[in-house]
């Protein structure tokens, strides 16, 4: 009889099953990357018209290496008070996405905005999660003069308030004095920049001259109206091409070399910045208009108006600047016309210029290190 040597296996080991020998499972536990704490973006839907919607749609776009961000709308341009409901479902999803978020980051322009975003600012603070908000109303100064209470219930709720520019954050100091204010700027995607040395192509004889906004009395459109004569009578090939929903009430008037295009998508409306001779925003209101930072960052020329945070844009190459406060209309008018026809004769704009002083301060990196610092501070201030 032969001997049958058995060999034994250690204890433990795993045996397949048809006998043969499997690799031993590894006994380390597997380490989790962390979740980083998500931010949620309130406010209008993300591809929507609106500064506002821009805004939140770069920030979308922000490298998470603090802070994940979500967007949760609470209201489209075309809904108003139609969106209530719409601002009522989002303050369900954050009652019932409680451990899923950290921070609600509200997006308030003025008026009804207060009780619709307002009111979810509150209720994140209910749910003791920091509320950030960041102010985009235009006329935030007659606001708080009509509603003194409201405005001061929501600002001291707030765990901090963002201001685009100093004269908000007066306001905010004046209303409600006990709530952290920080400014913050408005950002641009690293996409929106035009390169270097690349010049758009023009096919046009004359000047182009581009208005982006809600067409109406707000944003000056008729101030460009009455000013397009003069630009004609120097360039009878201008063309001045008119961006935006007209605004409720408000008649436009048909004039030569004048083509209204309607509401245009964000890349649409990059397109036609990249091609005109300048951006014209002669606004009675605004506050830090994203027209504006979009058009420096694709290296146009821009005329503006002393209105908002005017100064912001103080120092830029290729920017007008006009003087409103106590000037007659014929006067703001005339030195309209003016500026339109000095940045057509100009010819020793660098736009490059133009887009490297809109990169340092209101590009994504240097905005984004804005933000983490605000939500960071917010985060620390809510800690039990």
């Amino acid at each position: 009889m032969s001997r049958i040597k058995l060999e034994m296996t250690p204890r433990g080991t795993d045996m397949g099953r048809f006998g043969q020998l499997r690799k031993p499972r590894s006994t380390r536990k597997r380490v989790s990357k962390p979740l980083l704490p998500a931010v949620l973006q309130i406010g209008p839907a993300p591809g929507s018209s609106g500064g506002i919607a821009s805004v939140i749609e770069e920030t979308l776009k922000f490298n998470p290496k603090e802070f994940q961000q979500r967007t949760h709308p609470s209201w489209t341009p075309e809904g108003y008070l139609a969106s209530f409901p719409r601002a009522w479902r989002t303050a369900v999803i954050m009652c019932a996405t409680t451990r899923h978020w950290s921070i609600a980051h509200v997006h308030l322009s003025e008026y009804g905005s207060f009780l619709r975003e307002g009111g979810l600012l509150l209720v994140a603070r209910a749910l003791r999660r920091p509320a950030v908000a960041t102010l985009h109303g235009a006329n935030l100064a007659q606001h708080v003069e009509r509603y003194p209470q409201l405005t001061r219930w929501v600002f001291g709720a707030a765990t901090i308030i963002l201001c685009l520019g100093e004269k908000q954050a007066q306001i905010v100091a004046g209303i409600s004095p006990k709530t952290p204010v920080r400014v913050v700027a408005n950002p641009v995607d690293e996409m929106t920049f035009r390169s270097a040395g690349i010049q758009a192509q023009q096919h046009h004889s004359g000047p182009v001259f581009l208005f982006a906004g809600e067409v109406g009395h707000r944003k000056g459109h008729d101030r460009l109206a009455k000013t397009w004569d003069t630009i004609l009578d120097q360039y009878p090939d201008a063309k001045l091409r008119v961006a935006g929903p007209v605004a409720n009430g408000y008649k436009v008037t048909s004039q030569r070399n004048v083509e209204y295009l309607g509401n245009l998508s964000r890349d649409e409306l990059l397109g036609e910045m990249s091609t005109a001779t300048a951006v014209v925003l002669p606004s009675r209101a605004e506050v830090l208009p994203m027209v504006l930072i979009e058009s420096h960052a694709q290296g146009t020329p821009t005329v503006y108006t002393k209105v908002g945070e005017w100064s912001e844009f103080d120092g830029a190459p290729g920017i007008r600047l006009i003087d409103t406060s106590g000037i007659p209309e014929r006067d703001i008018v005339a030195s309209l016309a003016d500026a339109m026809l000095d940045i057509a004769t100009a010819t020793n704009f660098n736009p490059d210029a133009l887009v490297d002083w809109t990169r340092r301060k209101f590009s994504a990196p240097v905005v984004s290190e804005q933000l983490n610092s605000a939500y960071r501070d917010a985060i620390g201030r809510t800690r039990p």
